[in-house]
């Protein structure tokens, strides 16, 4: 696990840049090259180390989001306001673009809050609506679920995509991530916040109202994060 340290960014750079005063996370094996640098600010970088530290179930993520959100805005093009875009690595493949939250979707949530809903394709891959920003754990539950079906196989050994997506939110170990306050799956048949006897959950069927994030930005985000965790021989 990469050791950081944190950094508060002058006051002109945080108004250039419209970010919020907090500690920026550098790993220490960098810090003294980073501070010596006149370069710009690597702000592909510092969204990646903030994914990391906001993925770590013992850190406060809701602090971090604002920042993560404007590197985010930063990075992403600002004329790309498609409603569906499609994000590739080399071994999955995810669309982003809206989702019925009163459908039948597999959630990614953290605490009580709603960070990623996916549904089904026609073709059996997933489509992803994202609420808020993605810490590294969420991010790679997203690229861990559409990974690319086996001719033969499917996904491991699952039918699709999202048969192995509902498959994952069953596991026990969705119960412990949620109890230590990490990304964890859930399944909703019935939309978020309708449990399967018919009764709601005040706090989770309030989400049917939330406005997801521009797929743009998400993209971003799920771009970054798959690049810069890739061995540096790749």
């Amino acid at each position: 696990m990469t050791d950081f340290a944190e950094l508060h960014l002058k006051p002109d750079a945080l108004l250039r840049l419209g970010l919020p005063n907090i500690g920026y996370p550098i790993p220490v094996e960098i810090l003294n090259e980073f501070l010596a640098s006149d370069d710009d600010l690597p702000l592909p970088a510092m969204l990646f180390w903030l994914q990391q530290q906001s993925g770590q179930a013992e850190r406060d993520f809701r602090e971090l989001e604002p920042a993560m959100a404007r590197l985010a805005t930063l990075l992403a093009p600002d004329d790309d306001r498609r409603d569906t875009v499609t994000v590739i690595g080399d071994e999955w493949w995810l669309e982003l673009g809206p989702v019925d939250l009163a459908g039948e979707i597999v959630t990614i949530q953290r605490d009580d809050e709603l960070v990623v809903a996916l549904a089904c394709r026609a073709d059996g891959r997933l489509r992803a609506a994202a609420y808020r920003p993605l810490d590294a754990s969420s991010a790679n539950k997203l690229i861990i679920l559409a990974q690319n079906p086996h001719p033969d196989g499917g996904v491991c050994m699952r039918e699709n995509n999202w048969e192995y997506a509902k498959d994952a939110s069953a596991g026990m170990a969705q119960a412990y991530a949620a109890e230590e306050g990490s990304a964890y799956f859930s399944y909703w048949a019935h939309g978020i916040g309708r449990y399967d006897n018919g009764t709601d959950s005040p706090i989770f069927r309030a989400h049917r109202n939330l406005t997801p994030r521009r797929p743009a930005e998400v993209a971003t985000e799920l771009g970054l994060h798959y690049e810069l965790s890739l061995p540096s021989d790749h």
